[in-house]
């Protein structure tokens, strides 16, 4: 810096940090302001190793004021200005921070961020919180700005979060994939505070509760954890705790201990309300299930050089824990792989490569804790690939986006897709294709909308003792009613030929059995077939047919 004064023309110097890469990764770098003090990321974090201390020569020296080395008096050499070399792929970050922005822009969002890793090692590949800021020029953004919210920032996962209450089920032996559990038309009051679910389901198989993300299923589910072993699974996951020795400044979270719960926490916190958690805290839960079942510790520096090429500090992983056994963590990745090819994660599915994962939408809390806000979202994916032996993690948030279509599987979605599927085929994984193609989007959309004109037409009053303050007890909540219990286990399927599928559906809610429909009209053929034995019956498969003399025929046709 060159300074005029009265006397003359002084020079000083000052030290100065140039960042090449500009606003890529910044908020993980951090950055040195102008007298040399390093400012968040990983300059702070790692600032004794990269701190250069300058060294000292005194020597005589010639005629033209040359040292002489022959003659030094005193040689102190340069401390410090270590390598860091981080985990981060500049090709998944950029990909990463590429998409990001594109998302905030589709869904008119003013924040965003997202995280890649590896699910084995906890190596984070990419690391974004978007907008960004230029480190080269940090003064000219707000501190807000500069912050990185990836690791402090907390946001209520929403359904993102189930993936706790169901391992922890499955885990317990308390429930299956085929276990039924009565979905109440989609609209329960367990406890005075009623709960809905966008997907209006009778009696459904867990399996299928958790693809359409039934927050009435997830509840029921829980009850039969209980609230200690809740507390203790949502702790075990890693939430409520930091997760990397790599960060210095890291947020815990937000989770209150079991005394301090509400009469309506267990109705809140296995769907992922009364619970606010971080980008990292998500995505190092999610690894759990990917790796098989093991806890896994993110971290973004590999190793440190020396100057003279010696390594002085490498990433040295903590002893991993089995929290869930192998069949859990594979049984997890199945349902998982279930919401993307025909739950509400469709959007986020890849051709080239299977793929787990789960929705989240969440009101976002209002600041002054009074409440949420009715019109303000947080909107979340998170999920890995490919599903065989997934090789990454990652986790997607897109905050109060300001289109209508609100939703983490329309939002979110499509970033992680093309964001793994391009740092997969960076990293020349081997293909696992989709096996089972998903119907397409709009024939699912159609569907779920004449099941809900259905539902609409059964059982007049059936919502009514949902009214006032009527409600289940605690204490009594099941999956199934005895009336259920005793209907699926005695008596005879019935002959569905002919029927509708409004008739036939409600007929098989009736008797707590899952179905599995196929076309429009009226039930042409079914199987198991009619007269089976109640008890001996899984699941009935219906064949409909679009006009009422095919339907007739066949049906003549089966007797």
């Amino acid at each position: 810096e060159l300074t005029l004064a009265h006397n003359g023309l002084h020079i000083r110097q000052e030290p100065l940090r140039t960042y090449s890469q500009k606003d890529s990764a910044a908020h993980v770098l951090g950055f040195i302001n102008r007298v040399g003090e390093q400012s968040e990321g990983i300059e702070q974090a790692f600032d004794k190793y990269m701190r250069s201390i300058p060294g000292k020569h005194r020597a005589r020296v010639d005629v033209r004021g040359r040292l002489l080395s022959s003659l030094t008096t005193e040689y102190i050499e340069p401390q410090g200005g270590e390598d860091v070399i981080l985990t981060l792929d500049t090709d998944i970050q950029y990909m990463l921070e590429r998409e990001l922005d594109g998302a905030m822009l589709n869904a008119q969002a003013p924040r965003a961020m997202g995280i890649v890793m590896d699910p084995h090692t906890g190596a984070i590949l990419a690391l974004a919180t978007r907008p960004a800021f230029d480190p080269n020029h940090y003064g000219d953004f707000p501190a807000a700005r500069r912050k990185n919210r990836a690791l402090l920032d907390v946001f209520e996962p929403g359904s993102a979060f189930k993936i706790v209450t169901a391992a922890a089920a499955l885990e317990h032996g308390l429930i299956t994939p085929d276990t039924l559990i009565d979905c109440e038309n989609g609209e329960f009051n367990p406890y005075g505070h009623r709960i809905r679910d966008d997907h209006k389901m009778g009696i459904e198989p867990f399996s299928t509760c958790f693809a359409l993300s039934s927050n009435i299923a997830m509840i029921k589910v829980a009850k039969l954890l209980g609230e200690p072993r809740m507390e203790q699974w949502i702790r075990d996951f890693g939430f409520g705790a930091p997760t990397s020795r790599d960060f210095h400044i890291e947020s815990r979270g937000i989770f209150r201990p079991r005394e301090k719960w509400s009469g309506w926490s267990m109705g809140a916190l296995p769907i992922g309300q009364e619970i606010a958690v971080t980008l990292i805290q998500l995505a190092q839960s999610y690894a759990i299930i990917a790796n098989g079942g093991l806890t896994v510790e993110p971290y973004i520096v590999e190793r440190i050089v020396t100057p003279d090429g010696e390594i002085s500090y490498t990433h040295q992983a903590p002893a991993a824990r089995r929290l869930l056994s192998a069949a859990t963590a594979a049984t997890m990745k199945d349902l998982c792989h279930l919401v993307v090819t025909h739950g509400t994660g469709g959007r986020a599915s890849i051709s080239e490569y299977r793929v787990g994962g789960k929705t989240g939408t969440a009101q976002m809390a209002k600041p002054d804790g009074t409440g949420y806000y009715t019109d303000k979202y947080t909107a979340v994916f998170a999920g890995f690939a490919p599903l065989e032996t997934p090789r990454l993690v990652s986790v997607i948030v897109v905050q109060e986006p300001g289109t209508r279509n609100h939703y983490g599987g329309f939002i979110c979605g499509p970033v992680f897709k093309k964001v793994v599927r391009g740092a997969l085929i960076r990293m020349n994984v081997l293909k696992d294709p989709v096996r089972h193609e998903r119907p397409p989007l709009e024939a699912l959309e159609k569907e779920m909308k004449e099941l809900e004109n259905e539902m609409k037409d059964l059982a007049p009053g059936a919502f009514d003792a949902l009214e006032g303050d009527l409600f289940v007890p605690f204490d009594t909540l099941e999956l199934l009613t005895h009336k259920q219990h005793e209907l699926s286990g005695t008596g005879r399927l019935p002959d569905f030929l002919g029927m509708t599928k409004r008739q036939a559906k409600q007929k098989l809610q009736e008797l707590g059995i899952p179905w599995d429909p196929q076309g429009a009209g009226w039930v042409v053929k079914q199987q198991p077939p009619a007269y089976t034995p109640l008890g001996e019956v899984a699941l009935c498969a219906l064949e409909f047919a679009s006009h009422i003399q095919d339907a007739n025929a066949n049906a003549q046709r089966n007797l």
